[in-house]
């Protein structure tokens, strides 16, 4: 039977980053996805170097990334970045509904975060039962400053679009890894992975156990430095250096002096992101790790990684087991899956709704 004579869900994401904007449609048909529309554009080289980028510079982005689509759904899912968001977990009585955790997170809000509620945004998600009070259960608190929602939200409603949800980066992530295939191992239960996205200016670790985020962390670190060295070394442009850097035709030392070094600065980051988890949780290995984000597309990173960390590391891609529309490119979609998983778990959200 043909997608257009079955009921389906759509499903748009809007993916803000300091150096480009990705957009990602998806249909859902029962627990089958399809892959309508993407478009990835860049934002003007200035917004990777402003602490706070104008929401009318992100809009025009957001235009030229609907224009380039060719989407015209005018509702989309949006995130902040985990740097934005505070977490508490907090134990309440399992007696509880979900309008009285509500209610009692109101007024007790204030005691959790260093700010008044008055200024913050906030949502929960009941964890399970209190390992230790089995008349408790454990109750996820997070909230973000309204401004870096607000910022968001205006950004859209600049581009003509509604913001539905405003997720947090590293829960879209989560979403998204479930769609992961194949596995890194014969069974996903009790695994702990990491997913490592390597973004243009920032780099996330994920911590997922039983896929579930159990840890975070992001620093400043990402494919940006490997652009700007392209580009002082050769004499480039920004935007030159950047489509080399994605096309080839560099000069034949590229590899060697820069690309290489970078790899090896990269690789030193990873360890130090995972040194952090590791030293707060010696107790708990890695079965593997997932690469995501634009460095996760140079050739043999995966490799390179696995190599050091001794361990099996596989590049993202969420579309694996997804259909495609017909005007979709498959090997430019795949190019770029690692890239476009943050958006993936983002549209995932909107069929929650």
């Amino acid at each position: 039977m043909s997608w257009l004579n079955q009921t389906k869900k759509t499903s748009l994401s809007i993916d803000i980053s300091a150096t480009s904007i990705k957009l990602l449609e998806l249909i859902q048909k029962s627990d089958t996805y399809r892959v309508e529309r993407f478009s990835i554009v860049s934002l003007p080289p200035e917004a990777a170097s402003q602490k706070k980028v104008s929401p009318i510079l992100l809009a025009d982005g957001i235009k030229n990334a609907l224009r380039k689509s060719g989407s015209t759904l005018k509702k989309a899912i949006v995130a902040v970045t985990e740097s934005a968001i505070m977490t508490k977990t907090i134990s309440l009585p399992a007696s509880l509904t979900d309008d009285e955790i509500e209610e009692e997170l109101i007024m007790t809000a204030d005691q959790y975060l260093p700010y008044s509620l008055d200024d913050l945004n906030f949502d929960f998600e009941i964890q399970g039962i209190n390992k230790n009070k089995p008349e408790l259960v454990d109750v996820l608190l997070v909230a973000s400053r309204k401004e870096n929602v607000d910022e968001r939200i205006e950004a859209l409603s600049l581009a003509g679009l509604k913001a539905t949800i405003v997720d947090v980066e590293g829960y879209a992530v989560e979403n998204a890894y479930s769609l992961i295939s194949p596995p890194l191992s014969d069974t996903n239960s009790d695994q702990t992975i990491a997913i490592i996205d390597i973004g243009s200016t920032m780099t996330s670790l994920t911590i997922l156990y039983n896929g579930k985020s159990i840890y975070t962390r992001g620093q400043s670190f990402g494919g940006k430095q490997l652009t700007e060295e392209i580009q002082r070394h050769y004499g480039l442009s920004y935007e030159k250096a950047g489509l080399a850097k994605k096309q080839g035709g560099l000069p034949d030392n590229y590899t060697e002096t820069i690309l290489e070094p970078f790899q090896k600065s990269l690789v030193q980051q990873i360890q130090r992101a995972l040194q952090s988890f590791t030293s707060s949780n010696s107790n708990r290995s890695l079965d593997g790790m997932i690469l995501a984000g634009g460095c996760a597309s140079m050739l043999g990173i995966d490799k390179l990684v696995g190599k050091h960390l001794n361990m099996p590391v596989n590049i993202a891609n969420p579309f694996i087991n997804m259909s495609l529309s017909p005007h979709i490119d498959k090997q430019s979609l795949y190019q770029e899956a690692p890239s476009l998983m943050l958006a993936c778990g983002l549209a995932l959200r909107g069929f929650d709704v």
